[in-house]
């Protein structure tokens, strides 16, 4: 494997958030929830630089304590002093979960952490749950649906199935700060799901406390969204789970994504199609001025986009029904999917891209800082009024003149005070508001 390795490989991206991250992340959007690390794993360190600029409603560091678990603990099996600073911490902190996460040492050496994990609930009276992950070839959106598929599980072990008609959970949302974009996304799959007579208590995750997921066993589907698909399989093995009961969904974004996806739900759960027809007709109604205004305004706009594949699949499809066309095209991680997957959330929706798109995958920032180009040619961002993408391209593209909407993880300069979804119909609103305000401020 490592024979193939070139010098692009070991550059750090955006995708070099890693899968430890991404367990302390979905920590982050538990409130009552304690992520136990271990020493020698500066890299949560570092990146937890950019969670401290991007989530201005909560401390970012509060929630996240340090074991001194090291090489030579795991040589002498020797565990004595993480469960201390478990017991500690968690009374400290009136934690309900703690999650404990790994180390490369720990992955590498298989260290077992059961007799941990159930000597840690009877000393704490709390939730402990060990998630285990590896910190090569995967990224921060696997850390989060291994933390995410770990509590589903375990809300099986904790709980009797005691299902309600009109019950559902969602898991695969993407929660990294508490304002009012990833706040406003869990109002709104929330309205949405409202609108055709379901009820979602357990929103994986939300910004709640760690209670709220144990609704779980009560729902009588479980709809997960792009970035947990690649757990679905392991959801639908969950002992207590209906295999048919997992049901894979696309991203509802924009408003012909949104429609479809009401239209998934509705026919997994057997939903009169009548009920969904007559609020998607409703919302689609009051949507129609506001979008009709943002198209007028937008229509010819070139474009480049930076996002993880199921955020990036979104945005092109809002972008398009408002008559604007993608010029660059980056997936800036690779466990959601990459090029392949984009294009195939793209042809659900019958929309196949123009052939001079210009694709990046997982990009270095060299590669990124190239498309402002050097002044003497032709630049990839000749004809752009707009980029898209996270503080990361931001400040590689700050010399390129076009005009830049942040929008992912990390947002380091762009906050919200009130609700700002960016997922369905409402969502579909608000981003087409942000995306016309910032081309126009621009020019």
């Amino acid at each position: 494997m490592y024979e193939d390795l070139k010098l692009d490989d070991l550059v750090i991206r955006s995708s070099s958030h890693t899968p430890f991250f991404g367990v302390y992340l979905a920590a982050h959007a538990i409130t009552d929830a304690l992520c136990m690390c271990h020493a020698s794993v500066g890299c949560k360190v570092k990146t937890q630089q950019h969670l401290v600029g991007h989530d201005g409603g909560t401390d970012s560091h509060n929630r996240m304590r340090y074991s001194q678990f090291i090489d030579e603990d795991l040589i002498q099996g020797s565990t004595e002093q993480l469960e201390s600073e478990i017991s500690a911490f968690a009374r400290r902190l009136g934690s309900q979960l703690v999650l404990i996460d790994s180390s490369t040492p720990i992955s590498l050496q298989a260290q077992p952490l059961g007799p941990v994990v159930e000597r840690m609930r009877q000393k704490t009276g709390v939730d402990v749950l060990a998630v285990a992950t590896r910190n090569y070839q995967d990224d921060l959106y696997a850390g989060v649906a291994a933390t995410q598929a770990a509590i589903f599980r375990r809300q099986f072990e904790r709980f009797e199935a005691n299902v309600q008609s009109d019950e559902v959970s969602v898991l695969g949302l993407p929660f990294d700060r508490f304002e009012g974009d990833c706040q406003g996304n869990v109002a709104e799959l929330r309205r949405l799901l409202a609108g055709i007579g379901l009820r979602a208590p357990s929103v994986y995750l939300a910004g709640e406390p760690y209670a709220a997921l144990s609704h779980t066993t009560q729902a009588r589907a479980h709809l997960v969204l792009p970035w947990a698909h690649a757990t679905a399989r392991e959801l639908q093995k969950v002992p207590g789970v209906t295999p048919d009961s997992v049901h894979k969904l696309g991203v509802p974004m924009g408003y012909a994504a949104t429609t479809r996806w009401l239209g998934q739900v509705a026919q997994a759960l057997q939903i009169p199609q009548a009920r969904v027809d007559a609020f998607r007709t409703a919302e689609l109604q009051v949507a129609k001025p506001m979008a009709e205004l943002a198209r007028r305004r937008l229509r010819g706009h070139r474009y480049a986009a930076f996002a993880e594949a199921p955020r990036l699949a979104g945005l092109v499809l809002l972008l398009q029904e408002l008559d604007m066309a993608p010029a660059v095209l980056a997936v800036t991680h690779f466990r959601p999917g990459g090029q392949r997957e984009v294009e195939a959330m793209l042809a659900e929706h019958g929309v196949t891209l123009p052939s001079d798109v210009q694709w990046l995958s997982d990009p270095t920032p060299q590669q990124v800082h190239a498309l402002a180009g050097d002044g003497d040619s032709r630049r990839p961002l000749d004809g752009v009024s707009l980029v898209i993408g996270t503080s990361i391209e931001r400040e590689l593209l700050a010399q390129s003149g076009v005009a830049f909407l942040e929008f992912g993880f990390p947002s380091e300069q762009r906050h919200f005070l009130q609700p700002a979804p960016w997922l369905g119909y409402r969502g579909a609103l608000r981003l087409a508001e942000q995306v016309m305000q910032t081309i126009t401020w621009q020019r």
